[in-house]
């Protein structure tokens, strides 16, 4: 009997620990430049030690969470600075994954990039961001597979959830509402390339769309108070001489008004 397009193979309790970390990573709910114990993310994702371990090791090896032996683990700070370097990598990789799956992709490939469409377009009203950062990364996935090149897999998921976290965080404290609909009909316009099979049309709106996400950086480090993106930073004293300043013991040198 065939397997229903919805249907989900068979997972590990590692790899669902992963994907719990991964999601409250992005939402923020694991704060970035926050400081956790394995027992914390045990609580947090509600599963054992050691698919929390195995999960963790990942996380580390993508960068997106750093291990020391005696401060435990720091969940990495969102740097705009690195993720502006690393966003024409990114891009290339993006237009390569989208180009080779709007050729390679098979009868299967294209019945569930179909099935996105099809469920994207019905739930736009409805569609909140958690929910959309899941589809997202359910599409990425698929998008991969099409390629037919498992290998780019290695470094672009680990930049997709760098620039999904900083997307959020945009959404949240920056976007208007539209933003989430516009999302939503970008995405759609990719798959619907990609099922097209014009591979040069594909990459060229993919690569569009990553110039979109420069911009989304831009407006975050324009908006978003720093202390969002490293929370160590809430921390930091800064003194400046003025609202710092106790209205009774002005220093000696200071004109005083008359």
């Amino acid at each position: 009997m065939a397997r229903k397009i919805s249907e989900r193979p068979s997972r590990s309790l590692s790899d669902e620990a992963y994907d719990r970390l991964e999601s409250m990573l992005i939402s923020s709910e694991l704060a970035p430049g926050a400081r956790y114990t394995i027992q914390q993310l045990q609580e947090k994702s509600g599963l054992g030690r050691t698919p929390v371990h195995d999960a963790v090791k990942r996380l580390a090896s993508n960068q997106l969470v750093h291990v020391s032996p005696r401060s435990g683990l720091l969940i990495a700070p969102v740097n705009l600075a690195q993720e502006r370097t690393l966003l024409p990598l990114r891009t290339e990789i993006e237009s390569l994954a989208c180009g080779l799956a709007s050729e390679r992709a098979t009868p299967h490939d294209q019945m569930v990039l179909r099935r996105f469409i099809t469920d994207l377009e019905a739930s736009e009203s409805e569609l909140n961001l958690a929910r959309f950062n899941e589809t997202d990364r359910l599409l990425n996935g698929a998008i991969l597979k099409a390629s037919g090149e498992p290998l780019l897999a290695n470094t672009l998921i680990p930049l997709q959830t760098l620039y999904r976290r900083t997307g959020w965080i945009f959404h949240v404290h920056v976007a208007q509402s539209s933003s989430m609909r516009s999302m939503i009909a970008d995405h759609v316009s990719l798959l619907k390339l990609i099922l097209s099979g014009n591979r040069e049309q594909t990459q060229s709106f993919v690569r569009k769309m990553m110039l979109s996400l420069s911009e989304v950086l831009q407006h975050v480090r324009e908006h978003v108070d720093p202390s969002i993106l490293d929370v160590r930073l809430a921390r930091l004293d800064v003194r400046t001489g003025i609202s710092s300043m106790p209205s009774k013991s002005r220093d000696a040198s200071q004109p005083i008004a008359k």
